[in-house]
């Protein structure tokens, strides 16, 4: 949970006294108020009325802390939750492999990829790079298939962003190897009708 203000800092003590100056005397007078109403209709008695005129005091002081630390919780809550701080785990990186296919070694970066699958099974994203290296680069479209479908009915579930791109990446790799069998045939039945 958000923590709220500290007052360690002299910001936290200067918005504690703006709550104080703008809530404080509104709060004081609109209790004093209700207790008078409370009081002329013979609802409370003066002895009563003026306890509670007395309980007016630590009851603003309460109320003003209590605003002055739920506003400063939601407004730390709410910054944690813009910038994701603590929450969210960075992306696995790939750094040997990476490097690899920068200088254009994508069979051996591929490899390094199966490496690692075989040592960590449950890592989608290194699944999802190399599908898309192998659908790219090394056109293994069967492969590359077949890893989208391993994220797809992972167990347990992969997160729902891997999913999604598992399954756009199959939508991509089917598109990709139909067009490149289509392709094929075309430069194959070209290359026949040229001997004819």
């Amino acid at each position: 949970m958000a923590k709220g203000p500290e007052y360690s800092d002299a910001t936290d003590v200067i918005r504690l006294l703006r709550v104080a100056t703008w809530f404080g005397p509104a709060c004081f007078v609109m209790l004093s108020s209700l207790w008078y109403f409370m009081l002329d209709k013979g609802w409370i008695s003066s002895v009563v009325f003026v306890l509670l005129l007395i309980l007016n005091v630590p009851i603003t002081l309460a109320g003003i802390f209590a605003i002055h630390r739920s506003v400063g919780g939601a407004a730390v809550l709410m910054m944690k939750t813009i910038y994701a701080v603590g929450d969210i785990p960075p992306p696995p990186s790939y750094p040997r492999q990476d490097v690899l296919i920068v200088q254009g070694k994508y069979a051996e970066a591929a490899d390094w990829f199966r490496d690692h699958l075989r040592i960590e099974p449950q890592d989608h994203e290194a699944r999802l790079r190399l599908a898309h290296l192998l659908e790219t680069q090394l056109k293994g479209f069967d492969e590359a298939e077949r890893l989208y479908l391993e994220i797809r009915n992972a167990n347990p579930p992969a997160n729902p962003r891997e999913q999604m791109s598992a399954t756009n990446g199959l939508i991509d790799s089917w598109r990709a190897s139909s067009s490149a069998t289509a392709a094929h045939r075309w430069r194959k039945a070209r290359r026949e009708s040229s001997r004819n």
